[in-house]
């Protein structure tokens, strides 16, 4: 072929898809889509063309038909980058268009493992913020897995004194080390929706499990970390309202489930609660105020029935840098006809989340109080009272994403002192899970 007869291809090519697009601008898909088809007849794997015939094929209605299209100039595009994030974003589109918002979403996690520049990214999550509330479907879902220095809640003293007189404590009362996995899962359906007010029911699902390590599989044989396994399972329902021009948000919900510790059903439980959030200073404040009552039908050996109500107010704040702190004081009482399960435990907690990132990663800073106080303890006159103390670092590593998901490194320690001293107790534990960038 000549190189004459080379030019004057690719003149007509170009001319047929200008036209093409052309015609779709002024409403004439089936135009379009004949033109497009010409230039496919002589490159299959035109990329330009199959997108033309994609969009040209949803305007005719035919949803299934684009997708597939786009999804074959999403195969045609392999290393051109550029080509796939398009190709992946009007694979989206078409699919959302369809309804079929579900498709969409994970369309466009492809799609951001495509984009060379924080516009293109920041394309990308407005567009899947768009989907997502279109969705009558919503996920939620994370997993991890990290060592923990006691994970059957076991005190970290050797010894302990009841009425004057000391005892040494089993392996299995001590603090057991090893590794726990987590996961958590909820899958949530939108009922009703208007401007105003939202109905969402879900099944939700979360489960730990443990493994201990050789220093604690010697020093307790015969013990499992399986033993201290914990499963639930939980109906849920929420009910959304803003109610006012100031976006004040009530969040009223309901949870009733089951769960399970170390293979054996531990109870039965339902709760309800109530959240009340004001947007202050301009929406970069914010202030909520939260109720909560739960009741669990404790079947375990040596437990009894409990109800706890909490109540706690949460205070946000941005900083002129960007940076966001926030204060959480809450307040719960604790119902049983069992003298030693009442407690009332009032806390505190401050939370300070970084704007900008540090060796790539984007930081927050966690610390907590907590004063626990039984009136009845069986191992002392004077009940119990637990100090509790808590800190965390978390870093996200949102460039090192995949799919909009990124690395999310977390270390937890907390510590307890308590007049009864089966109940000091120590942890440290850490590890890594994924959370959604969008």
């Amino acid at each position: 072929m000549t190189l004459t007869a080379t030019s004057a291809m690719a003149q007509g090519r170009d001319d047929r898809l200008s036209a093409s697009v052309e015609a779709l601008q002024a409403g004439n898909p089936a135009t379009a889509l004949t033109l497009a088809d010409v230039v496919i007849a002589e490159n299959p794997r035109d990329i330009d063309a199959l997108l033309l015939r994609a969009r040209a094929l949803s305007s005719l209605g035919q949803p299934r038909a684009a997708r597939d299209t786009a999804i074959e100039a999403y195969r045609a595009s392999e290393g051109i980058e550029a080509a796939r994030y398009a190709s992946a974003m009007i694979v989206a589109d078409v699919v959302a268009t369809d309804g079929n918002y579900t498709l969409a979403q994970f369309w466009l996690r492809r799609a951001v493992q495509h984009t060379q520049s924080d516009a293109e990214v920041a394309n990308v999550a407005r567009v899947y913020q768009t989907v997502r509330r279109q969705n009558p479907w919503s996920f939620r879902f994370s997993a991890g897995l990290s060592p923990n220095t006691n994970i059957n809640n076991g005190s970290s003293e050797k010894i302990i004194m009841i009425a004057g007189l000391p005892f040494v404590l089993s392996p299995t009362a001590r603090a057991l080390s090893g590794w726990t996995a987590e996961a958590e899962l909820g899958l949530y359906y939108r009922l009703i929706s208007t401007p105003r007010s939202q109905t969402t029911v879900g099944v939700e699902v979360a489960g730990r499990m443990n493994w201990l390590d050789a220093g604690s599989r010697a020093a307790a044989p015969g013990v499992s970390g399986h033993d201290y396994d914990y499963y639930q399972v939980a109906l849920a329902l929420r009910q959304s309202f803003i109610l006012d021009t100031n976006g004040t948000r009530l969040d009223l919900s309901g949870r009733a489930g089951r769960n399970w510790y170390g293979g054996n059903k531990l109870s039965d439980f339902y709760g309800a609660g109530a959240a009340l959030t004001f947007p202050l200073v301009d929406g970069r404040d914010s202030l909520t105020l939260t109720a909560r009552a739960d009741r669990a039908e404790i079947v375990a050996p040596g437990l009894l029935p409990e109800t706890v109500l909490r109540a706690g107010a949460t205070y946000s704040h941005e900083l002129p840098w960007g940076d966001d702190v926030s204060v959480t004081a809450t307040f719960a009482k604790s119902f049983s006809t069992g003298p030693a399960q009442v407690y009332r435990m009032p806390s505190i907690g401050v939370d300070y989340a970084l704007s900008r990132p540090i060796v790539g990663a984007l930081f927050s800073v966690g610390a907590s109080y907590a004063y626990k106080d039984y009136a009845v303890s069986p191992f002392s006159l004077t009940g119990r009272q637990d100090h509790i103390l808590g800190a965390s670092i978390t870093a996200d590593f949102r460039g090192l994403s995949y799919m909009g998901f990124s690395p999310v490194v977390t270390l937890q320690a907390n510590r307890t002192w308590s007049n009864v001293s089966i109940y000091t107790q120590q942890s440290i534990s850490g590890g890594v899970s994924l959370q959604s960038r969008f």
